[in-house]
């Protein structure tokens, strides 16, 4: 758990540190649906599940910078991602803005009613901005996470769609 909140923070300080000349923050929702796969001593499983969640973070015209926090019943999670948007120096700002990102984050997940287990995941993503108005943007992504910390649970992988808006 320090580790985690060391990282956490070196994150952070990361992230504000630089001010760039032009930035827009964002709140939003998002619905994500998650492929667990699962280790065992004699197999793998797989086990699906779909959460609701809120986002808030801060958009350059290079990068963006998101936190986000969702869960259902069974599992819930907090993640900070850093996504750099791509090809702007070729199209200029066009109306989808295709980005690649990085994602750490914490989970709490309840196997059964007798125990529940908490951990870290981090991997990647890929997804691309979709600008349905001048306040408000739709993300459609694919995220792959390695869980660590945390057995059974070995990865985790899915679609996310957000909606945000920019104030």
């Amino acid at each position: 758990m320090l580790r985690f909140t060391l990282l956490f923070t070196f994150l952070c300080t990361l992230l504000f540190a630089q001010q760039e000349s032009e930035q827009f923050p964002f709140i939003g929702a998002t619905l994500a649906t998650h492929s667990i796969d699962m280790k065992s001593l004699d197999q793998t499983s797989s086990q699906h599940e779909t959460l609701l969640g809120f986002r808030y973070g801060k958009q350059s015209l290079d990068w963006r910078t998101v936190f986000t926090l969702s869960g259902n019943n069974d599992l819930q999670t907090f993640a900070i991602e850093i996504d750099k948007i791509l090809l702007d120096e070729l199209f200029g700002t066009p109306k989808v803005r295709p980005y690649l990102g990085a994602t750490v984050g914490y989970l709490h997940y309840e196997k059964d009613t007798s125990s529940d287990d908490d951990g870290i995941y981090y991997g990647g993503n890929f997804g691309f901005l979709i600008y349905a108005t001048a306040t408000m943007d739709v993300d459609l992504s694919y995220h792959y996470y390695k869980v660590s910390a945390l057995d059974p649970l070995d990865t985790m992988q899915g679609v996310s769609l957000s909606l945000h808006y920019f104030f």
